[in-house]
């Protein structure tokens, strides 16, 4: 189960591009922010490359669009920056997109990451699995509040499977999430990040790591460390500008790619 976020930032003539990277990376579950074309059009450019996708229900959260080549995926709660899709009742595919520095701050995104892990635990409730996977565009860093607050989505730097799943803070018991997109901070590989902006402030890292992957521990065994990528090209084109920066043209976002064994489809 191969799946790629993009935040295409309202690119009207994306479509290409998207269909493209699908049939190169073999995706199976495509998530956009702020997709702004023509759906049924990259349906259609789609099925011409003999890729069947589907556009999948997210009435409630305009800020994502969805695409699958699942029949048996399933939307539970859908709200205004996230909508949660179950996938043959034994995944739980969270889409966020949440607000920007520019209409809200990190106490505000802290409470809504809360909002949605409580809709993710009543989901994971109702179908018996804890079989997550949080994407999207999270609009700060891995260390940032809402990231990596016990009491937010707990995406923790490093994965240890022999320690406990849970770890209890003033009294409160937490679970642990891991986020394997620290991995891709600082320049010891490229990209160091989805999104670039120099601004004149004191505090500006300039690459910033927005697009992310969050994992529950229940499905670690199955997540494929190597496939993880922040994607900047393909055989067809380039993402980057000529500083290798994401070219804006096409979208000030790179996309985001990660793959979970799908054991329970007899792998894809």
């Amino acid at each position: 189960m191969k799946i790629m976020f993009w935040n295409t930032n309202r690119n009207n003539n994306i479509n290409e591009y998207i269909a493209k990277l699908i049939r190169e990376y073999n995706i199976d579950i495509l998530v956009l922010a702020e997709y702004t074309s023509d759906s049924d059009e990259l349906i259609t450019l789609l099925f011409n490359q003999s890729l069947n996708f589907d556009k999948c229900t997210t009435i409630g959260c305009e800020r994502i669009t969805l695409f699958s080549t699942y029949d048996d995926i399933t939307p539970s709660t859908q709200d205004t920056y996230y909508s949660i899709q179950i996938i043959q009742n034994k995944y739980i595919l969270c889409c966020v997109h949440l607000m920007s520095d520019l209409y809200s701050n990190s106490n505000e995104r802290l409470a809504v990451s809360q909002q949605i892990m409580r809709d993710i635990e009543e989901t994971e409730k109702n179908i018996g699995s804890q079989k997550t996977i949080i994407i999207g565009d999270f609009n700060e860093m891995p260390y940032d509040l809402g990231c990596l607050n016990a009491n937010g989505f707990h995406g923790l730097p490093v994965y240890e499977p022999s320690n406990k799943t849970e770890r209890i803070v003033n009294g409160i018991s937490y679970r642990k999430f891991y986020n394997p997109m620290w991995n891709f901070m600082g320049d010891f590989s490229y990209p160091p990040g989805t999104y670039y902006l120099n601004n004149a402030r004191l505090y500006s890292p300039m690459w910033y790591l927005l697009d992310q992957v969050i994992l529950s521990t229940d499905v670690m065994s199955e997540f494929k460390k190597d496939s993880l990528q922040i994607i900047t090209k393909c055989s067809y084109f380039t993402l980057t500008d000529k500083n290798g920066h994401p070219n804006k043209k096409i979208s000030d976002h790179f996309p985001i790619m990660c793959e979970v064994e799908d054991y329970y489809n007899g792998g894809i």
